[in-house]
């Protein structure tokens, strides 16, 4: 796969490699996480367990902000909830709630749209499939 978006076609089969790599919900989470924070910076805030008494601080919270979309998943108990919203100028006017494996999905397309025009987003993507 060269530097370009994946054709549509492709976006099923990028799914399906991190889908299978996630065998491990929470380990795959926390990778998730660092390669979205370290490729988009900003545009994604990552929100982690607190307790003082806590030896580290696992990320259970993922927000990718990509124009228009948010894209936020969540951690809990081993099991991950995830939502699809749609904002304008920071106000958002709808949101859906979706299956981590449509989440990945729609990720991986918002993220293939805006490789068009951000060399951030383009990063994130091909972090997401090697």
């Amino acid at each position: 796969m060269s530097d370009a978006t994946p054709p549509d076609a492709d976006l099923d089969a990028v799914v399906a490699t991190l889908h299978a790599d996630a065998a491990d919900v929470t380990v795959f989470f926390q990778v998730l996480a660092t390669k979205l924070s370290d490729s988009m910076g900003g545009a994604v805030q990552l929100e982690r367990e607190g307790g003082m008494f806590k030896k580290d601080h696992p990320v259970k919270r993922i927000t990718v902000n990509a124009g228009d979309d948010v894209l936020e998943a969540e951690l809990k108990h081993g099991a991950i909830t995830a939502q699809h919203a749609h904002a304008v100028r920071g106000i958002r006017l709808r949101t859906e709630q979706l299956g981590f494996d449509e989440w990945l999905r729609r990720l991986v397309e918002v993220l293939s749209r805006q490789s068009q025009s951000s060399a951030a987003a383009s990063a994130a993507l091909r972090s997401l499939v090697t």
